[in-house]
């Protein structure tokens, strides 16, 4: 009897829980877009109770639809619906809260370098052959890639990088720069953060070490270090795979091969030499343009070349500033420019080039 002569009170009360639900939804649904927009993937629980709340509110809806055509024999059955719906409602109402509806989703196979506008020269090709055969060897622990400044030996280890993540060599690929002034203890927070690793404020330098090294150890890692200039202790910061590595392997880069052999102790170590002129030729062509091999400027692209030395990053930087430059003249004074450049001598950088 009470559902019958409480039949309208149940519809109302129904009528305002779900008004309170659809305010909580749309709350949440705007949250889970500035999460989606912040690319953060949204939490299990949350689409469910989207789900849920969607289900329930059509299902409301269906109700109040055959409620218009309730007469005095169905009012019983409808004021017992509206009052169970009522207390469903209310339910997924009171667990529409989060703390949080979406997290962020770790980079599969850790950072990447960028290798656009890397060519497959067969000077490079030899390097980036031995380098992945040496990724392959379980007795080699760490690998070393040499050569003066501007020969692209970044680029040569993006591309090793990409094809042993194609290749699923490892679990995980990490990426660091050191430089001339590096900052070990942020080089330290970059790794641990690219592995999921988060320090606390109050742990001690030996704890972080600690930590990183222990993390380390759970997968299959591939660890590149670019641009080393000096002695960097590893096993200080953390950064050792211990006896049992699971076939993690450190790939390192500096303009000094003495860095590489005696102060980082690299097994294998690779150099990487100027280009050949055939090769520095087809570079510079590539970008410039064919009209560079046209009787009114070939022997002005020739000498060009030349005095960039081979070096991919000068022929680089000077072919696209003579792009689409027609006028043998403005190549004349390119030419004269690079002839008359003051170089600074810098220890491992080629003479005519900082």
């Amino acid at each position: 009897m009470g559902y019958l002569i409480h039949y309208q009170k149940n519809v109302d009360n129904l009528r305002n829980e779900v008004d309170e639900l659809k305010d909580v939804r749309d709350s949440v649904q705007q949250q889970v877009e500035a999460a989606q927009r912040n690319v953060e993937e949204i939490e299990a629980k949350v689409k469910r109770w989207l789900t849920s709340a969607e289900e329930i509110t059509e299902e409301v809806q269906k109700f109040f639809e055959v409620g218009r055509r309730a007469n005095l024999k169905t009012r019983y059955q409808l004021g017992r619906r509206a009052h169970k719906l009522g207390l469903a409602v209310k339910d997924i109402k009171n667990k529409g809260t989060f703390q949080k509806v979406g997290h962020r989703v770790p980079i599969q196979g850790g950072t990447t370098i960028s290798t656009k506008g890397y060519e497959d020269f067969e000077s490079r090709k030899l390097i980036f052959d031995g380098v992945m055969e040496a990724l392959k060897d379980d007795n080699i622990r760490a690998i070393g890639v040499c050569g003066m400044g501007g020969l692209g030996k970044t680029m040569l280890v993006g591309k090793v990088a990409k094809q042993a993540k194609a290749d699923k060599l490892f679990e995980r690929i990490v990426t660091v720069v050191v430089s001339q002034t590096p900052n070990l203890k942020q080089i330290q927070k970059d790794i641990a953060k690219e592995l999921g690793l988060k320090f606390e404020d109050e742990d001690t330098d030996f704890q972080k070490a600690h930590l990183l090294c222990e993390r380390l150890k759970t997968e299959k890692i591939l660890l590149i270090i670019d641009d080393i200039w000096n002695k960097i202790d590893l096993e200080d910061l953390g950064i050792s795979f211990g006896d049992d590595r699971k076939g993690s392997k450190l790939l390192l880069t500096s303009r000094f091969r003495d860095v590489l052999d005696k102060d980082m102790d690299a097994e294998k170590i690779f150099q990487v030499e100027v280009l050949s002129n055939d090769e520095a030729k087809f570079l510079f062509v590539k970008i410039v343009g064919d009209f560079a091999e046209t009787l009114n400027f070939q022997s002005t692209m020739v000498e060009v070349v030349k005095e960039c030395a081979g070096l991919p990053i000068a022929i680089t930087t000077v072919a696209n500033t003579l792009k689409n430059q027609r006028n043998p003249n403005v190549w004349k004074d390119a030419l004269q420019q690079l002839k008359s450049a003051n170089p600074t001598l810098i220890k491992g950088m080629h003479e005519k080039f900082i």
